[in-house]
Formats: C-alpha cells, structure tokens, sequence
C-alpha cells in the first residue's frame, strides 16, 4: 500500500507525534519505516544519524518544553566556543528553572537559576556568559581560559558571543557564588585577556607566563619608525621588537595565506624585528623548553 504523504510542515525538520497527530496524520503512518524516532515522541524523515549538534539539537527541539534550553557545553559548543575534544560525544544538556529535564537517552538535564535563553536560530540556547559558568565544573583551569579568552575574543561567529569584557566576565562568575566549579573559573578569569583569536595562542600563551616570562602583548597593531603598519602579531614584546606567531597547518596549505605571511615577516624584519614562529610540536615537551630559552635569550639581550 502506498504511504500518504505527510502535510508540507512537517517534511522540511523534525515534528512531535502529538503535532502531526493535530495536522491529521494517523498512528499507524507515524510508524511507517520511512519515519525516524531520534527521541521519544519525535519523528523526522530522515534516515540518517545527525552529524552536526544543531541538528541533534533540532531533533530534540519538538519535545522541548517552554521552560527549557540547551545549556552547558551544548550550548557552548552552539555559541562556536572551542571546547576539548573529549566532549565532542557529550549528550545534549538542557536546563529548565523548576524542574529536571525529563529522562531521554542522550540528554542530560540540569536544573539552573533562571537565565533568559537566547534564540539562535529556532533553539534556545543559555547566553554564553551563563552557559561559561554552568560548565564551570566539567572544565579544568586551562580549558576555562581557553572558553573565557575566546568570549572576550574574536572566536566566535556569532556577535553575542565575542568581544564580551573581562569585567563583565568576572562579575557574572563572582554573581554565581557557590555554584560548582566557580572557583576554579574565577582563577581562570584572572588569566583571560581580551583580542585572543585561537586556542593555540592561548595556549602559548600560558606557556610563556607560566615560563616565569614578562606577559606578552595580545593582537596589538605594530608600527615602523616611520608610521607604517607593520602587523598584528599574535603575542609581542615591543620593547624587544619580539613577535611569536603561530603557524597552523593552513598557514603552509593555503598559498594565499603563506604568501601574506612571508610579506609581513618581511615587513617586521625591515622594521627591526625578530619573529618566532611557533608550531603545534613548540607547545609541549622538549621542543616547548627550547622554545622558551630563545625567547628568553632575546628578551635578554634586549635589556
């Protein structure tokens, strides 16, 4: 027997049983094996397990009830903030006020304070300030910088979620007194600076305070003698004439890209530069230690 199509609105994303039982669909049609179950009470015409947490989210979003919202490392992950890879199997986090998200396989519910989700796109999703502090506990001290550097930054793509200061940052975590993690996130703050562009220049970042060296500039523009722009390195010491730049791998495949940074090398050395440049292998073990004394040495024959 051949199936009857589905009403229009309900082909084009996941629907709720109890929304396609309203536009006339029957129960037996809502078994059919062209229909997926991704959640109890959710169907959705497509045969394939989601790739992307959107729409793992989007499959959830039908069953949803008003008072909930991705929250935690779902919706920090949402808001484009880089989290470790070891999360990247996490179950979907929603949070409601009053009461715990009802049990589903895949989702793990919180009960939070009240926090006005935000819309992006159909999901509600915690604001990232509030989401930073409700992962708090999940995250160790690095990881946190690396969420904090990134909020203050230029990370993300979404204006919400970047260029937010650090005092706004710290007054939220000092709001949150008593909530799990919270410490840990307050010593985070007090090395989260703001113009960070990457993790890795977060990562070097750390390396070289924790290396007992003078704290570098962040993605501060540099100028000749003569009021030329000469760049933007990612951590500078200007009374050095000291730039480190990392180098991810598109810095070598893309030639675009390999070119522009030859041209600015150029222009930093023309102006009396030295600049290091820093690879992924620089940022652990030996290679890390070496990476140190060089700079060490040039800091110290600058005076």
């Amino acid at each position: 027997m051949r199936r009857r199509p589905l009403p229009p609105e309900l082909v084009r994303r996941p629907f709720s049983t109890s929304a396609a039982r309203r536009a006339g669909v029957s129960a037996d049609r809502l078994q059919a094996r062209d229909l997926s179950s991704p959640h109890r009470g959710v169907r959705t015409t497509a045969d394939t397990q989601p790739s992307l947490l959107v729409e793992r989210c989007l499959e959830l979003l039908p069953v949803l009830r008003d008072d909930e919202s991705f929250a935690h490392v779902t919706a920090l992950a949402l808001w484009d903030v880089p989290l470790p890879h070891r999360l990247a199997t996490e179950p979907l986090h929603v949070a409601c006020v009053e009461s715990r998200q009802s049990r589903r396989p895949g989702v793990r519910g919180h009960r939070f304070p009240s926090d006005a989700p935000r819309l992006l796109g159909d999901l509600p999703v915690a604001s990232p300030v509030a989401a930073m502090i409700q992962a708090a506990r999940e995250l160790s001290l690095d990881e946190l910088v690396e969420v904090g550097d990134s909020l203050a930054g230029t990370w993300s793509q979404h204006p919400v979620a970047r260029g937010i200061p650090v005092a706004e940052l710290s007054a939220a975590a000092a709001d949150a007194r008593g909530r799990p993690g919270i410490g840990r996130l307050r010593d985070a703050l007090q090395l989260v600076r703001p113009r960070v562009d990457s993790r890795r220049e977060t990562m070097l970042r750390l390396l070289v305070i924790r290396a007992g060296l003078p704290e570098p500039d962040v993605n501060l523009k540099k100028f000749g003698a003569d009021g030329s722009y000469v760049g933007k390195p990612d951590l500078s010491y200007e009374g050095a004439k000291l730039a480190l730049e990392f180098q991810g791998d598109h810095h070598r495949l893309d030639r675009e890209t390999w070119r522009r940074d030859l041209r600015r090398r150029e222009r930093f050395e023309d102006a009396g530069w030295r600049v290091v440049l820093v690879s992924d292998d620089d940022l652990v073990g030996r290679a890390a230690v070496e990476l140190i004394s060089r700079v060490r040495a040039h800091l110290r024959r600058s005076g």
